[in-house]
């Protein structure tokens, strides 16, 4: 299949984007909770008022934006017609693959890391405040809505609660958590006992290089933490309190401010 890009076209829809990654975070550095008729020059004026500038921590968020797979070649091909580049031939002239393409993986790769490159350049180049100002002016009502649900998330989350009455109850909360996935693997560290977990495997598996105590986290992670708990619940209560930043709050439980 042949996909059809119009460079200009596609360049003012990535500074769009790039556009409303800046309001985004402005929005959430000012806790812009509340977007209407009534306020909006004020808030218009906040944005207007805010040094804006497009640093390379925003080359992976263009990067991931442009298409893959074939799109993505197609994509590039654009980007190399519209700066008289060549590029390296994958399909005919009706979209079909070529059977014996002259381009290896290595050098297509770096065909495409150039034309990111370039794009990314040019869209640096065509980047300023005054285009920004004015994307604001015409945007910021129609996105309103977005923006201030994404700033309340943003706020709700600022606090990692663990909800307990009591400090016995701590263990059977985090790996309720961990098992739901509201708190990540990084976790699990502190309710197994790797090495506990490891002798235990290393006795019974005569294949333990192909089934290692990480696969059986993967497999069996509720299992792992009934039978090798790290720690007991008053001491990863303390852990927590003492080591990692948490406060217990009557009625709520621990909490950190993230």
């Amino acid at each position: 299949m042949q996909y059809c890009y119009d460079y200009s076209i596609e360049l003012e829809n990535m500074l769009k984007k790039v556009y409303e990654n800046k309001i985004y975070k402005i929005a959430k550095e000012n806790n812009i909770d509340n977007i209407n008729e009534s306020n909006l020059n004020s808030i218009i004026s906040i944005f207007k008022s805010t040094h804006v500038y497009m640093g390379s921590d925003l080359d992976d968020f263009i990067i991931n934006l442009m298409p893959t797979g074939d799109a993505g070649y197609f994509y590039r091909v654009e980007i190399s017609k519209h700066f008289n580049y060549t590029y390296p031939r994958l399909f005919d002239h009706l979209g079909n693959p070529l059977k014996n393409p002259r381009c290896n993986s290595y050098a297509l790769r770096l065909w495409e890391a150039n034309m990111e490159e370039i794009f990314i350049e040019d869209i640096h180049s065509k980047f300023n405040k005054e285009n920004f100002d004015k994307f604001v002016e015409n945007n910021l009502l129609n996105m309103s809505k977005d923006l201030v649900s994404y700033v309340k998330n943003a706020n709700q989350n600022k606090d990692l609660i663990i909800p307990i009455k009591d400090k016995s109850e701590l263990l059977s909360s985090i790996k309720s958590m961990v098992l739901s996935k509201k708190l990540d693997s990084s976790w699990i560290e502190l309710l197994v006992d790797i090495d506990i977990l490891r002798e235990e495997m290393e006795k019974y598996s005569a294949t333990f290089e192909m089934y290692n105590e990480f696969d059986k986290l993967e497999d069996s992670l509720e299992e792992c933490i009934d039978n090798f708990p790290k720690y007991t619940s008053e001491e990863l209560y303390n852990i927590l309190t003492n080591q990692k930043g948490f406060n217990f709050v009557e009625n709520i439980g621990l909490i950190k401010n993230i």
